[in-house]
């Protein structure tokens, strides 16, 4: 089977699936025992008048309901179990998978469909492996002994039985394949709407600041229409197929009783005989009305079981090479040799080679797009250079375990990224040992202290979803205290200070100067002022050239002086 490599996620099962396989035969092949049982009762206890043989055989069938129901019963808990498992297991495993995907694959999709896979399509992947196997051994196996044994009773019936029964898998086959185009198309359509409420409700504060709730909700009912439409087509080749089969099924068992009728009128075939074989074939009729569905639901369940595996079998982030190892970083000089990086075939960074020393504060500037997040981003390792490496302390930062390199940079994004929880849970979330001293500590470095201290709540108010109940400059700088409080050996600021004022930017440049004595700090800003008060000024002025040196010997540089003005509004 294309998709077998689902077998593999049963496994840790494997005891409970075994069990469900044997409950299923044994239910499945007492299942077969009550009609004969009933042909037995017409032909020897009412033709005999025999009570005793009755009694007999009534209380063994009465025996027989219950255990297949008493096994019936258990298997149905077994799979429910496996099924709530799998569903726990595929969900633990797509998370985790997605924490291991390289940065630049998240750009390629959304959240929102990330979101509906771990929803939907793990719950669908779930099911359909819990269901396949039980299924497929009671539904298939029974229909061969239910075969043999009309072939026993009567084998005119049962050759009869043999040549009609393959039309109902060739209407079962060819609305199988209609339903299977329709029901990916709905899928796919059903994750562009979660795709969209999702993006919608985390912009909300947008829709609402631009009046567009009505344009927004126009959107959303004319995507459900369609997505409505996509479900009544799929719907209505459900019910036709539905309709084809039980229509054939019912063609092909009159026809078959018809016949049977005739062979008991010539005394070919005794009428308890007839009704056990009426009794056979209607469990058999309902057998394909299962296989129908079960090969519906097993074509839906590969579909989604085949997006699970998209995001299961992508291949992790490569940046960090088999022998990387623990590594200390003692000086925090960084390194970028010869690294050329760039987006859809447009060069970014060209062949770029520059250092920055330990312990110092630099500034990291150029006009916009020129490349310097982009440079950020490779230190971090979240992109990998085509060319070239990036060193710390000499070290490749590929050879570099991810939890160690980690642990040593702090990083600031011009958008503070903070959960919808405490001001210090966010700020411990860097370090989540630390106590609350070095939290309080770490909010003092930021200069957020005093408007931390004035809330009701203090350090325990919850910010808010995207942290809506607090100001953008105060985001920044509780960003700044979660990137401080595990004292960083490098620390890079990406315009974290582009919404606070002058005054406590002063503040909070001298608090860290102050606080991470030897740290190497790399702040990206296009404010001058800030600028001025670097160390040393790194100015990208293009792809594969960066300009070194203080900001008052840079200025009298033309192209800096033109990004100066630019800077100014000038």
């Amino acid at each position: 089977m294309k998709y077998a490599s689902f077998y593999r996620y049963l496994l840790p099962f494997w005891r409970r699936e075994l069990l469900i396989l044997v409950l299923s035969s044994i239910t499945m092949l007492l299942g077969l025992v009550n009609p004969y049982l009933a042909k037995l009762i017409i032909d020897r206890a009412y033709a005999n008048k025999d009570i005793k043989l009755f009694i007999i055989l009534f209380g063994i069938g009465g025996i027989v309901f219950v255990l297949s129901g008493l096994f019936n019963s258990f298997s149905n808990y077994l799979n429910r179990y496996i099924k709530i498992r799998l569903n726990f297991d595929f969900n633990r495993r797509i998370f985790k998978k997605l924490q291991k995907l390289p940065y630049a694959s998240f750009l390629d999709s959304s959240t929102g469909e990330h979101l509906y896979k771990i929803s939907y399509d793990a719950e669908q992947s779930s099911r359909f492996m819990a269901d396949i196997l039980p299924q497929a051994v009671e539904l298939i196996p029974k229909s061969v002994f239910i075969f043999l044994i009309i072939f026993y009773m009567n084998f005119k019936i049962a050759l009869l039985t043999l040549v009609l029964t393959p039309s109902l898998y060739a209407v079962s086959y060819y609305f199988n394949r209609r339903i299977k185009k329709a029901y990916k198309a709905w899928v796919e359509d059903s994750q562009g709407i979660f795709k969209r409420l999702q993006e919608v409700l985390s912009h909300i504060q947008l829709v609402k600041a631009f009046g567009k709730e009505r344009r927004q909700t126009g959107i959303y009912v004319r995507s459900l229409v369609k997505n409505m439409r996509f479900n009544l087509g799929k719907t209505k080749l459900e019910a036709m197929g539905l309709f084809a089969n039980s229509l054939v099924n019912r063609i092909i068992l009159g026809l078959i009783l018809f016949y049977g009728g005739y062979q008991v009128i010539i005394g070919q075939l005794t009428f308890g005989s007839l009704s056990a074989i009426i009794i056979y074939l209607s469990q058999l009729s309902g057998i394909q009305g299962s296989l129908a569905k079960f090969f519906q639901e097993t074509t839906e369940g590969m579909i989604s079981y085949k997006r699970v595996e998209t995001i299961l079998n992508a291949p992790p982030s490569a940046i960090e090479v088999n022998e990387a190892r623990e590594f200390a970083i003692t000086r925090g000089r960084v390194e970028l040799r010869n690294v050329s990086f760039g987006y859809d075939k447009r060069m970014i960074l060209d062949n770029l080679s520059f250092s920055v020393d330990e312990g110092s504060f630099v500034g990291l500037v150029g006009p916009s797009g020129c490349g310097k997040t982009t440079i950020i981003n490779l230190i971090l390792r979240l992109y990998s250079p085509i060319k070239g490496e990036i060193l710390i302390d000499d070290c490749c930062i590929n050879k570099i375990k991810s939890k160690t390199l980690y642990e040593q940079i702090g990083m600031v994004l011009q958008e503070p990224y903070l959960w919808n929880d405490s001001i210090k849970n966010n700020i411990l979330y860097a370090e989540e040992g630390a106590s609350f001293t070095q939290v309080q500590e770490a909010a003092k470095i930021a200069c957020i202290d005093d408007f931390v201290e004035g809330l009701r709540d203090g350090y325990n108010t919850i910010i808010g979803e995207n942290a809506c109940k607090i100001s953008e400059g105060q985001k920044q700088r509780i960003a700044i205290a979660r990137a401080v409080i595990k004292k960083p050996r490098i620390l890079i600021l990406d315009e974290a200070l582009s919404s606070v004022d002058c005054q406590k930017e002063n503040l909070i440049i001298n608090n860290l100067r102050a606080f991470l004595k030897g740290t190497t700090i790399i702040m990206v800003s296009h404010r001058v002022a800030t600028i001025e008060k670097m160390d040393v000024v790194y100015f990208l002025a293009d792809p594969g050239k960066m300009e070194i040196s203080t900001h008052d010997k840079l200025i009298s540089q033309a192209i800096y002086q033109k990004y100066v003005a630019q800077s100014l509004g000038c």
